[in-house]
């Protein structure tokens, strides 16, 4: 598995570059007029990645929110996947640009992200943040690591929690037994990461697409962190939503939401 994080590693890294050329060099309203970045972006890890490395028919790119079309009128060389449960095989999941609102507001919290799946099973991810040049990185079974440091979620604290619930009826409904307060920063993948680090102690999406989940999902697990579907589904693949906490705070959510 290593030499495929490597080869994402550096495919990152080269986004990175042009990343960083442009929200270094403009303002927010010029930000505000890259309005296809994303797919460039997109375009040019994978062909970084094709480079890079000889892909078979056990490797495939997808899902992504972005327009596959336009993106095999240039890769042809690359098969693609629409579901990471889609046959055998490797299935790489890139986000070229988590999240797009931060980036065009020179708010540096947004990220790279890419997971690799094999048989449906999430094996290694990595999360890059461009601006400040910060990596975490994940692989199945052996971790996970924010710069060279093993990260491990050792929180048991009983007092206030500090949360992200993207839905207020379920925030609504557990009101009476949160005792604490909601921080939202934007990225995804970046709230996974703190929430595998210890600084959130609850995460709740009853609405995620696996493009923004799934390279922190192996991370928060890799860490210590239980990560189920909001009705306790241990393959969010299928149901699109995530729960994610220490255990006590999590059955003590899933058994009033689940």
């Amino acid at each position: 598995m290593q030499p495929r994080l490597n080869i994402a590693l550096k495919a990152c890294r080269s986004a990175a570059e042009i990343i960083n050329n442009i929200y270094k060099s403009k303002n927010q309203d010029d930000l505000r007029s890259y309005d296809h970045l994303d797919l460039l972006l997109y375009i040019h890890m994978i062909e970084s990645i094709g480079e890079s490395y000889p892909f078979n028919e056990n490797d495939s790119l997808g899902p992504t929110n972005i327009d596959i079309s336009e993106v095999k009128k240039k890769v042809s060389n690359i098969k693609y996947s629409s579901n990471v449960n889609d046959g055998t095989g490797y299935v790489w999941v890139i986000n070229p640009l988590d999240c797009y609102e931060n980036f065009v507001n020179k708010i540096p919290l947004f990220n790279i992200t890419i997971s690799i799946f094999l048989n449906g099973v999430i094996q290694a991810s990595l999360i890059y943040n461009p601006v400040e040049d910060q990596l975490v990185t994940a692989v199945k079974g052996e971790g996970a690591v924010y710069e060279n440091k093993k990260i491990r979620n050792t929180n048991i604290k009983n007092e206030k929690i500090l949360y992200v619930i993207n839905d207020n009826k379920i925030k609504l409904n557990l009101e009476h037994m949160l005792d604490g307060n909601q921080r939202f920063f934007g990225s995804k993948s970046l709230e996974l990461i703190y929430m595998a680090e210890g600084k959130l102690d609850l995460l709740i999406y009853p609405k995620i697409e696996i493009w923004d989940y799934a390279a922190g999902l192996l991370i928060c697990r890799e860490s210590g962190v239980l990560v189920t579907g909001i009705n306790g589904e241990n393959d969010i693949s299928k149901c699109n939503s995530l729960l994610a906490a220490k255990e006590l705070i999590h059955k003590k959510v899933l058994s009033k939401i689940g």
